[in-house]
């Protein structure tokens, strides 16, 4: 175990790296949450300087973790979305498919490669069907695409996690219960989905209001009662059986927007757009250090752990559930081409769209509950395959950011030379 100076100079050297990771993207050309997991790696499951061997504190912390990191990342995601410009039903006509079909796919290679039960097979298999809510959305705010593109792809990150965490809920469900109801599936996805943008927007409406009767006594200390709020919606979401990732995200996207969906009710709803540079300097601001530590805390609870399987066979599973992924999505690009900018197939807002493949957050909740569950499983074999496959896909998005960077700078270079 570290003692408190250690901690304290990785604390702070973790953050600079992240800083320096961002400032140089273009350069360095690599994904910034890579190097930020593998650091995470070293420090917990190779070198255990965090916790020691075989003690599962991270674990036990991994839900506020999580909730804390996607409270402020996807509020801070909402807040720079523009509604005018979000095509909400040709986002859905991209995601939804994707997600439904590489789920199916990866749970059937899933349940061929390792003779799990097959709904678990197809538990993990949808658990992994989308990009990360967390990794796209960070990216999002230092990649050179256009709006347009930007928006669809930010949506598809989070709206994935719908299909991510509802499928595999209601499956396991069915494991533990052995018993199928279309109503519970129906209740689920109204739950998970349509109340939980009904909160959010609710919350939005509510929070502007206050904002408009005490705007004299609390404009000095707007962002911190707004992001106050923003962590309070979150858990009234999950206290309520809803998605909190879904609300919160909601929140930002109406708090932003209000006054140009309700241009005649200014005299109830406060306009925010006076303060909104001093919002969302703030918001960049706590969202860059807690999204740097939540990629390296990513890194740490990852487990060499495969018990049954081996951890190189476990390692196969993933690069080919991985390659499956990335191919899925290549083959999903025609849906997107009146998006893209330029039209070759070499142009940079291609290339960053198909390896947009790496896993965060919601596998790794499903892990947990899984590993939580009164199902019988190889707990190890499952934590492993599931940690790994968000490692490698990572990997291959850090690769594919190598070839954007590359393709983005040249497109740079072109529209100096032409002007």
């Amino acid at each position: 175990m570290l003692n408190v100076t250690e901690l304290f100079l990785i604390f702070s050297g973790v953050v600079f790296l992240g800083f320096i990771l961002n400032s140089l993207f273009y350069k360095l050309r690599i994904l910034v949450t890579l190097p930020l997991m593998i650091i995470g790696v070293l420090i917990g499951p190779i070198f255990h300087l965090i916790v020691p061997q075989g003690s599962s504190v991270l674990l036990d912390i991994s839900s506020l973790v999580s909730a804390i990191a996607i409270a402020f990342i996807l509020f801070d995601v909402g807040l720079r979305i523009d509604i005018s410009e979000l095509e909400l039903f040709k986002s859905i006509r991209f995601f939804l498919p994707l997600a439904i079909v590489t789920g199916i796919l990866l749970g059937i290679v899933i349940g061929l490669l390792t003779g799990w039960n097959p709904i678990l097979s197809f538990i993990i298999g949808f658990a992994l069907a989308g990009p990360s809510s967390a990794i796209f959305p960070t990216l999002s705010r230092i990649a050179r695409i256009n709006t347009r593109l930007k928006n669809l792809l930010v949506f598809e990150s989070v709206a994935s996690d719908s299909v991510q965490l509802i499928i595999p809920l209601i499956l396991i469900s069915l494991l533990e219960t052995n018993t199928f109801s279309a109503y519970g599936i129906a209740s689920s996805i109204f739950y998970f989905f349509v109340l939980s943008t009904i909160l959010g927007i609710v919350l939005a409406f509510f929070w502007t209001f206050i904002l408009q009767i005490f705007h004299e006594y609390s404009k000095e200390y707007s962002w911190m009662l707004t992001i106050t709020l923003v962590i309070a919606s979150y858990g009234i979401a999950q206290f309520l059986g809803l998605n909190g990732a879904v609300a919160v995200f909601v929140f930002g996207i109406i708090f932003s927007n209000l006054p140009k969906l309700f241009k005649n009710f200014d005299k109830y709803f406060y306009d925010v757009r006076p303060e909104f540079s001093h919002i969302t300097d703030y918001q960049k601001e706590i969202t860059f250090f807690i999204s740097t530590f939540f990629f390296v805390y990513i890194g740490a609870i990852l487990s060499f752990n495969t018990g049954e399987l081996s951890l190189s066979y476990i390692i196969e599973i993933g690069i080919i559930l991985s390659l499956i992924i990335l191919a899925i999505r290549r083959l999903s690009m025609p849906v997107l081409e009146e998006f893209f900018t330029n039209k070759g197939k070499k142009s940079s807002e291609r290339i960053l769209s198909t390896f947009d493949i790496a896993r965060g957050l919601s596998p790794i909740i499903i892990a947990l509950l899984l590993a939580s569950s009164t199902i019988s499983i190889d707990v190890a074999a499952v934590l492993g395959l599931i940690f790994i496959t968000v490692f490698i896909t990572n990997v291959i998005e850090s690769i594919g950011i190598f070839f954007y960077a590359g393709a983005a700078n040249r497109e740079k270079k072109n529209q100096e030379l032409q002007a």
